[in-house]
């Protein structure tokens, strides 16, 4: 329930912020710029890698910034917590740096409401692991428990697809599969 409060008073912030910005840039054939743009993709992932049990929607975030005519780059986040029959419980949280190509002017897809991009980055995987062993007693000693926990990360290379539907100049949705937190995320997309 936090994590949704979080998430709804950033969307807020952002939209806020939003007012007092100047105007999204086009070219005048009408194909959307990246350049100088920046994207702010805030989200939930529809399944999750490897994760049983019962849980929320994994949270995602990503932020890029338009380095070149058609490029991007920036970081993101995601956010998984899951519980299993037990008490067992399963974090996943991931940090990458990401850069992303925007196909519009190559597809000569004309339309500036829409940015089809694709991209890979590089993906820190921190999980933890919490679980409790029931133990049974010794002949005439009452059963005990014993709770563990374990962590731990790596590092992968992630790539991802996607792409985003402005209904103004500066809100959006955007749909992206890929390796990240989960196969397929949806969300809010907020273009300054």
């Amino acid at each position: 329930m936090q994590n949704k409060k979080l998430l709804l008073a950033g969307v807020f912030i952002a939209a806020f912020f939003l007012n007092n910005v100047s105007a999204q840039s086009k070219k005048s054939s009408g194909i959307a710029a990246v350049k100088g743009n920046s994207y702010l993709n805030v989200g939930v992932g529809i399944g999750s890698y490897g994760l049983a049990g019962t849980g929320g929607f994994p949270f995602t975030a990503s932020y890029e910034y338009g380095v070149a005519k058609n490029i991007s780059a920036g970081v993101g986040l995601g956010y998984v917590k899951r519980k299993f029959a037990t008490d067992d419980k399963y974090t996943y949280l991931i940090f990458e740096a990401r850069g992303s190509y925007h196909f519009n002017e190559l597809l000569q897809l004309a339309n500036p409401k829409l940015d089809v991009y694709a991209g890979a980055g590089l993906v820190y995987r921190r999980y933890s692991y919490k679980y409790t062993v029931l133990f049974p007693g010794d002949e005439g000693q009452a059963a005990y428990t014993t709770d563990y926990k374990t962590s731990g990360g790596n590092v992968d290379a992630e790539l991802h697809a996607g792409g985003r539907y402005l209904f103004n100049e500066h809100i959006g949705a955007y749909a992206e599969v890929g390796y990240g937190i989960s196969p397929l995320q949806l969300g809010l997309t907020l273009v300054f």
